[in-house]
């Protein structure tokens, strides 16, 4: 048994030698390098082609924005179907330097299309959706929008997504398909906005002179305009207070300064003329 042991660790030794030698691994080499040779071809034209494709969307999109009636937004969007336009090229030509037949390949696609078409149904929809967006033209790059329950400004759109710099500056990016089937609020397309801004008074108070003072307030403001005229009405009899609802027009870049410094500036007023804003009597219901 011993013997028939020592024979086996023999043979395994004897194996493995030869597995080991020099021109069994010259011979391993000389079959392998054909195929590390191709992965490595496909490599690199995979890096070289990627980078052009980079460099081709950016040149197409400043060409673009040299020729007239083409804005920033439309540039951006085909100069993106450039890149990848080239990207997919050149994916197809890195798979025939492994090997793979591309024309067996395209077949193979064909046969099964709609298992693919089921699969990649979300990134398709984003490129027929990019594609709506850029004919009707909802927004455009600048643009303070409300997409999908995000509000900030347009930075960048692709025929995949569309991205948003938020007022606390996130960094947003959403499918074009979940934006084109979905409300669309522009805040900047129009120009000008109208600011709402709700005050309460005390039931003692003179309700006119509390009018002409938010009124004179609103008037006074640079960056309101005089046309429409400010205009401040009694909206609600609350619970605790006469509530006045002050709306003025300003460009829409100013609309949030304007809002906030009108607040501001209301309050100051108020105190000044003697108008009292009532505290809710929940409050001074929980106070006692």
């Amino acid at each position: 048994m011993a013997d028939d042991v020592v024979s086996e660790v023999a043979d395994a030794a004897e194996t493995a030698k030869e597995f080991l030698s020099l021109d069994t691994l010259v011979a391993y080499g000389q079959t392998a390098l054909p195929y590390v040779l191709k992965f490595l071809t496909a490599f690199v034209v995979v890096w070289i082609g990627f980078k052009i494709a980079r460099w081709a969307g950016k040149v197409a999109k400043k060409s673009l924005l040299k020729a007239p009636n083409v804005d920033e937004t439309l540039a951006q969007f085909l100069g993106s179907m450039v890149r990848y336009a080239i990207m997919t090229v050149v994916g197809v030509v890195a798979i025939g330097q492994v090997g793979v037949q591309t024309a067996s390949l395209v077949a193979l696609v064909g046969a099964a299309g709609l298992a693919i078409g089921l699969a990649l149904q979300g990134t398709l929809s984003n490129i027929a959706a990019g594609v709506m967006l850029m004919l009707f033209r909802p927004y455009k790059l600048g643009d303070f929008v409300k997409l999908v329950g995000e509000e900030g400004v347009v930075t960048a759109m692709t025929i995949f997504t569309t991205e948003l710099a938020t007022v606390d500056n996130k960094h947003v990016i959403i499918g074009n398909g979940d934006v084109w089937g979905s409300t669309i609020q522009n805040y900047s397309s129009k120009g000008t906005r109208r600011v709402d801004n709700d005050f309460g008074i005390d039931y003692e108070d003179d309700i006119n002179k509390a009018m002409d003072i938010v009124t004179k307030t609103a008037a006074t403001h640079p960056k309101v305009h005089a046309d429409p005229a400010p205009w401040v009405k009694v909206v609600g009899l609350g619970e605790s207070s006469v509530d006045l609802q002050s709306r003025v027009w300003t460009d829409s870049d100013d609309y949030w300064d304007v809002m906030f410094d009108l607040n501001k500036a209301v309050k100051e007023a108020f105190d000044a003329g003697g108008i009292t804003i009532p505290y809710p009597i929940s409050v001074e219901l929980d106070s006692k």
